[in-house]
């Protein structure tokens, strides 16, 4: 089963980001306000936020089958409503329904990508499914921005017609796929507990996560959704543009890659602070970029944080959640990325209109800064009194059983941090 969930990930995202990047594309080169821009794309992410937490609770109390379905039938319902045009009622209302498809998708899928798993005692096999799983909807999001920037200038219907083939054959494989899942507990049979320290730890980096994927979304939306403002502003053309996205992504799968090959990330604060320091500097020279050079090196570095969020969290999520409740903390991790993209879009469209096109990105590095020592008086308060008392493995080690807690080695402060 799990070979045909990376698939629809990878169909999913590529026909979604060929519908986003035509919409908002094709606002922009219409010299629609840079506050309409905003408020489009931010709709899109609170419909998709919403639809998360909603996904995620109704996999987890009902059948996550239904919702799955669904939700992939619901991107082909919204492709054929863009279809209409700008001028059509139907276009924004369409468009907004994407975000309500995505977020019903994604959290009974990454309860299934888990089920049954002892998370806790093969961390190495929970990496491995992250990083496919990461992977393959990110590689479907590049290859519907570069689709996207290669047919546009043929025209709506190249475009649209495309995503709607894709997300055909995806509501198609969804549903072979649905029959084949077990309509009981979504997340699959019961796993041992794991220690409590340890799954207290897992918990509170998870709360962590969920704050710093507000501040990552609220840059990273920026790129999804005003860019285009900017990419016009400079002169880069549609197939640069695209080219310079499947970039982004580049850099975030890169991220994903590492993230699973090293563990030196794992329960050490000063990573996730590190990469979003490196996303500040990023937002600084996207404000700043005149040319397709300076923008393509600011977007590698907000890339990387993208992906450092997105995965340790999910990471954290999955060690920090029971087997019964890991498709509702999906929801909950999805949704926190939502809100950040909806909070960026709308407040960064509003500044790109009030002041200039340039203004979203300088305060979005200021919104990440704040939230950085958020993080850092959270990790005070959550973490720093358990670090005597929480015993983990080796950074980049898979424990293989669930050994006695006080035969583990305590990790100092430093190990921690």
């Amino acid at each position: 089963m799990r070979p045909l969930l990376y698939l629809i990930c990878i169909l999913t995202d590529f026909a979604a980001f060929i519908v986003i990047f035509a919409v908002s594309r094709g606002l922009a080169e219409q010299q629609v306000p840079h506050w309409y821009l905003g408020v489009v794309g931010a709709g899109l992410s609170f419909t998709a936020g919403i639809a998360s937490l909603s996904g995620g609770w109704l996999a987890h109390r009902f059948d996550g089958r239904k919702v799955f379905v669904t939700g992939a039938a619901l991107l082909v319902a919204s492709i054929l409503g863009c279809m209409a045009g700008p001028a059509s009622r139907l276009y924004v209302p369409a468009y907004l329904l994407l975000g309500v498809g995505l977020g019903l998708i994604y959290p009974p899928m990454i309860g299934w990508l888990n089920r049954g798993d002892d998370v806790h005692a093969n961390r190495r096999r929970v990496s491995q499914t992250l990083i496919l799983f990461c992977v393959a909807w990110n590689f479907g999001m590049m290859c519907g921005q570069l689709t996207a920037g290669s047919l546009f200038s043929l025209g709506p219907h190249w475009t649209f017609g495309a995503a709607l083939v894709i997300a055909t054959v995806n509501v198609i494989i969804a549903t072979a796929v649905a029959g084949t899942v077990s309509s009981h507990a979504p997340t699959g049979d019961a796993a041992p507990p794991p220690p409590p320290r340890e799954a207290a730890l897992a918990t509170g980096f998870k709360r962590l996560s969920w704050i710093a994927n507000l501040g990552g979304t609220f840059g990273g939306s920026l790129i999804v959704h005003l860019l285009p403002g900017l990419a016009v502003a400079i002169g880069i053309a549609p197939d640069d543009h695209g080219r310079l996205l499947g970039s982004w992504r580049a850099a975030v799968i890169a991220t994903y890659l590492l993230l699973h090959f090293a563990g030196f990330w794992h329960f050490r604060f000063r990573f996730s602070v590190a990469s979003q320091l490196l996303g500040v500097v990023g937002l600084l020279i996207t404000a700043s970029a005149t040319s397709e050079t300076t923008l393509f090196a600011g977007l590698v570095l907000l890339g990387q944080l993208v992906g450092f969020n997105y995965f340790s969290g999910l990471y954290y999520s999955t060690l920090g959640s029971s087997n019964e409740n890991r498709s509702f903390a999906a929801g909950i991790h999805e949704a926190t990325l939502a809100t950040g993209m909806a909070l960026g879009t709308i407040v960064g469209g509003t500044l790109g209109t009030v002041i200039n096109q340039r203004a979203p990105y300088l305060f979005a590095a200021a919104v990440l800064t704040l939230l950085i020592g958020m993080q850092g008086v959270a990790w005070w308060r959550w973490i720093r009194p358990l670090r005597q008392d929480v015993s983990v493995p080796a950074p980049g080690a898979g424990a293989t059983s669930h050994a006695p807690v006080a035969s583990v080695p305590v990790m100092s402060e430093s190990e921690i941090v």
